[in-house]
This record gives structure tokens, C-alpha cells and sequence, in this order.
């Protein structure tokens, strides 16, 4: 719900996100919590996902609430 994120940073959590044209899982932890969603849309808190992808680590930014779930 807009206003009141699900999850707050050091959340462990999944989503799936396209990586070089295939869609994988993604295990992450919440970085940042925007609880306003983001400029590009309102409808749903997002967050910065940070996860080891590929012997990298990454921050995946706006990622909506709807596409994440607890790990």
C-alpha cells in the first residue's frame, strides 16, 4: 500500500528481473525502502534491491512492490 512499504532495508527478499535476454530470480537485500513509489509511478511503494549477480554485485533500482516477495 502507498505510504506503508512491506519491506524496510536488510530485508531479505526475490524478485525476477530480465538478465541478457533470460528472466531469472534475483535474492537480494532492501537497500532503500521508498515507501511513495517513484517518479515514473505512484501506484505502490518501490525499492533498491542490492544482490550478487553474476560474481557482481548489483543495485537494482524502482523495483515495485508487487514484483517482490519475502525470501
Amino acid at each position: 500500500m502507498l505510504g506503508n512499504p512491506k519491506f524496510k532495508p536488510q530485508d531479505r527478499v526475490s524478485f525476477q528481473q530480465e538478465i541478457n535476454g533470460v528472466i531469472k530470480k534475483i535474492d537480494g537485500v532492501i537497500y532503500v525502502a521508498d515507501p511513495e513509489g517513484t517518479a515514473e509511478q505512484k501506484e505502490e511503494p518501490s525499492y533498491d534491491i542490492e544482490a550478487f549477480v553474476e560474481g557482481e554485485v548489483v543495485l537494482f533500482k524502482h523495483i515495485r512492490e508487487s514484483l517482490v516477495s519475502e525470501r
